[in-house]
């Protein structure tokens, strides 16, 4: 993964999208879109989606895709290294630290 993400930090910058990680790591294998459906039962239709970022990546995706590429399915979740919060996830947060405050006070 690390001399993949080297090449891929050269073509693309350090922000790399799951779908990104994807593309490469097949490209890398010598895998074929097709190829990749048969290994794992995912429609082509929807590698070329998730590759191209018009759906997200889930577990479900990742952890099939991993085995077939010979990686771990958080180098396909996490390619960064982090987790990219959505507003959504940051107005959990703030939900969640507002009740851990009333909590203490009370």
């Amino acid at each position: 993964m690390k001399e993949m993400r080297s090449v891929l930090n050269e073509i693309l910058g350090d922000d790399l999208s799951p779908g990104e990680v994807l593309r490469a790591s097949r490209i890398k294998s010598g895998i074929s879109q097709d190829e990749l459906e048969e290994i794992t039962d995912i429609a082509r239709s929807n590698i070329s989606a998730l590759e191209n970022g018009r759906i997200q990546m889930t577990i479900h995706y990742a952890i099939r895709f991993a085995a077939a590429l010979k990686l771990h399915p958080s180098d396909i979740l996490f390619p960064n290294g982090h987790v990219e919060k959505s507003d959504e996830i940051r107005q959990i947060e703030k939900r969640a630290a507002a009740l851990r405050k009333r909590r203490s006070v009370g």
